[in-house]
C-alpha cells in the first residue's frame, strides 16, 4: 500500500456517513417493495476495521464496498474488545469467503445470516450461537437511523399504503 493509502485508512476510524464507511458496524437499509409492506425487514452488511462494507448481496456474491439497495439508512456501532477488534477483518474474510461459495434464500441463507457467522467467528461478547434473528431483533433494540431522512426512507413507504387502505375503506362507495 502506497502512504496515501495508508493514510486515507487510518482516517476511517470514525463513521462516515458521507462516504459510507462504518467501521465496527453491523449496517442496514430498506429493500424496495419488502420494507415498504414490513418496515423491519431490509438488508445489512458489516463494516470493517476501516469501515469498508461487505454484504451477502446475491447467491455466490459478497459485495464490498457497494452496499446493495443504496446507502445505510441504520447502524450499530459494535462495541469490541481489543481481541475481537485485532481478529475484526479476518472474520469478515472467513465470511466473505464462505458466503462467496453459498446460495442466498431470502427465508434461510440471507446478508443477515453473513453478519451472524461473521460474530460468530469472533465468539462476540461469549456468545457463538448469532443467526439471522438474533441479528434483526439486534437491529430493532439498537440500530439508530443516520438521520431523520434515514428513518423517513425507511417507513414513508408504509405509512403512505396504510394511508391509501384507510382512504380506500373510508371512501369507498
Amino acid at each position: 500500500m502506497t502512504n496515501d493509502q495508508l493514510s486515507e485508512l487510518s482516517s476511517r476510524k470514525e463513521i462516515n456517513l458521507k462516504s459510507s464507511y462504518f467501521p465496527y458496524c453491523i449496517v442496514w437499509t430498506p429493500i424496495p417493495l419488502i420494507t415498504y409492506l414490513f418496515p423491519s425487514i431490509g438488508h445489512t452488511g458489516i463494516g470493517t476495521s476501516s469501515g469498508i462494507i461487505h454484504d451477502f448481496a446475491s447467491s455466490f456474491f459478497v459485495s464490498v464496498d457497494d452496499f446493495s439497495f443504496g446507502k445505510p439508512t441504520k447502524y450499530i456501532k459494535l462495541e469490541l474488545t481489543e481481541q475481537e477488534k485485532y481478529n475484526w477483518d479476518r472474520a469478515i474474510e472467513k465470511g466473505d469467503n464462505k458466503y462467496n461459495m453459498q446460495e442466498h434464500n431470502i427465508f434461510l441463507n440471507n446478508c443477515h445470516s453473513h453478519v451472524a457467522f461473521v460474530l460468530n467467528q469472533l465468539n462476540f461478547h461469549g456468545r457463538n450461537n448469532y443467526n439471522m434473528v438474533s441479528i434483526w431483533w439486534m437491529l430493532i433494540l439498537r440500530g439508530k437511523y443516520v438521520s431523520f431522512c434515514g428513518f423517513f426512507k425507511t417507513y414513508f413507504p408504509f405509512l403512505l399504503i396504510v394511508l391509501i387502505i384507510i382512504f380506500v375503506i373510508l371512501f369507498k362507495k
